[in-house]
């Protein structure tokens, strides 16, 4: 395509005050700054039955100033341009998956979940890897998919600028997990869908979902890097400081599980949020979007859609407020809208070759599920719309 698509007028429900989670009036506030746009069209641009939007868009620009961003499925593409307004969709996988039978491999489906580039020549990329033992005869008893859902972040680089990406031979690919080995039936366990990379000071940021077995611990995890070349150089929150290790339970090093545990940090405040992080020079804080809901204390009705948080710390954020009201695929009804997923904030304005900064005046991505007889298939658009902030 050569720019984004206005979409049909009234296909979002946008929150422009914060009704939810005991929001006053003077909050943070933000309003459409104008129409819906289709960057994505299943319809239209897929290159095959498994090429759509799976994971919040990120995006970078290359060694000569061209845009590249990411459609991340376990068969991962790429659209570019020189611009975020003037993509292209080559066909061509960016990574593909091995669908490896081997949990302790760390090597079954594999999206690219975030990427960061130094001189857009070498990018250096963190992997949600989906140990899925449902598809892997004698795997998984019950056959379903949740219930043998096996997670891991790994690590991917491309040295061609962003054509292809490699992963060392497994598992020297392993950057975080949890310190438990696959056990069928009992999922989904592991470290989920990384955010966007940020740089603060030496060290380079990223948030995870974490679920620990029988569901303890579950929240978000923050993990921080000084080289982002080193797979095994990540180190998660404890509680106190970064100094969970992240061991390979299949190699027979924990001590302790706390010490290869990452704890989760702001229950209360952001739950699992993590899909998008950018350090935001309107609100001079670091900016976090993600899914979520909250009880509407004037209603006490609970609240649906895509929340925001600020942090200077990256570990204690303030309470999530609501950006936007939408129906999500589990607040799904039949009959009801089509549901949205995977909140991205980037901003076309950003001096970050990585785009990990943001401005008063944003773009909002996110994926829209097209439900066929109420029910979720592949075709799903990749949808941006344009955000303005204000206190």
């Amino acid at each position: 395509m050569s720019a984004p698509r206005a979409a049909a007028a009234g296909a979002l429900a946008l929150a422009l005050a914060w009704p939810a989670a005991g929001a006053r009036a003077d909050q943070q506030a933000a309003r459409i700054a104008g129409p819906e746009q289709v960057v994505f069209s299943y319809a239209q641009s897929r290159c095959g039955d498994s090429d759509f939007p799976d994971l919040p868009a990120r995006a970078f620009r290359g060694a000569h100033g061209r845009v590249q961003l990411i459609l991340s499925h376990y068969v991962n593409r790429r659209m570019i341009g020189r611009d975020l307004n003037h993509l292209t969709h080559p066909c061509a996988p960016i990574m593909a998956s091995n669908g490896n039978d081997d949990p302790a491999a760390f090597d079954d489906r594999r999206w690219i979940a975030s990427v960061y580039t130094l001189n857009g020549k070498t990018i250096f990329a963190l992997v949600h890897e989906e140990y899925q033992g449902h598809l892997h005869p004698g795997h998984c008893p019950s056959g379903v998919y949740a219930m043998c859902w096996y997670n891991a972040v790994t690590f991917a680089v491309s040295t061609n600028g962003g054509k292809t990406y490699i992963q060392p031979r497994p598992p020297a690919q392993l950057v975080a997990t949890i310190p438990n080995q696959y056990v069928p039936d009992h999922g989904p366990t592991g470290i989920f869908a990384p955010s966007n990379i940020v740089r603060k000071g030496a060290y380079y940021y990223a948030l995870a979902q974490v679920i620990g077995p029988g569901g303890t611990p579950r929240g978000t995890c923050v993990m921080r890097t000084r080289s982002l070349a080193v797979p095994s150089a990540w180190r998660g929150w404890d509680g106190s400081g970064f100094t969970v290790q992240f061991a390979d339970p299949y190699m027979g090093r924990r001590k302790s599980v706390p010490q290869y545990q990452c704890q989760p940090v702001s229950p209360a405040q952001i739950s699992q949020m993590r899909e998008s992080l950018t350090y935001n020079t309107f609100f001079h804080s670091f900016l976090l979007v993600g899914q979520s809901r909250a009880t509407d204390t004037q209603t006490g009705q609970t609240v649906w859609g895509f929340y925001f948080s600020l942090s200077n710390d990256l570990v204690h954020w303030s309470q999530r407020q609501l950006l936007m009201e939408a129906t999500t695929t589990t607040s799904y009804a039949c009959g009801g809208p089509d549901p949205i997923a995977y909140p991205s904030i980037i901003d076309p304005n950003s001096r970050s070759r990585n785009f990990e900064t943001s401005g008063k005046r944003v773009y909002l991505y996110f994926t829209r599920f097209n439900y066929a007889n109420c029910r979720q298939t592949n075709d799903r658009d990749l949808i941006r719309v344009p955000i303005e902030l204000s206190q």
